[in-house]
């Protein structure tokens, strides 16, 4: 799927696709992505949207940490660590 294909099927809040231009801008990160369309680009280009909220440095919006003890929360970046380096020390 080229640029211009993306663009085209990925729609801003007024109903109107993206331009080429806009996306250009989001992959330099020039401009910051509503969560609307960080998840329509991880529809359309069929990739787990947590990876782009991510790698976009945001928090998933679903994901209600505010309703999260601090212990439970902790206990899930150990793992997290753990997981991806293999140590898991404190935080």
């Amino acid at each position: 799927m080229v640029g211009r294909e993306v663009a085209a099927a990925v729609c801003k809040a007024d109903c109107t696709p993206i331009s080429t231009a806009y996306l250009v801008d989001l992959g330099h990160d020039h401009r910051k992505p509503s969560d609307a369309v960080l998840n329509q680009l991880a529809t359309v280009l069929q990739v787990d949207a947590d990876l782009l909220f991510f790698l976009e440095g945001r928090r998933v919006p679903d994901l209600p940490l505010g309703k999260v003890d601090l212990e439970t929360l902790r206990d899930a970046l150990r793992t997290l660590r753990r997981n991806l380096d293999g140590h898991g020390g404190p935080l």
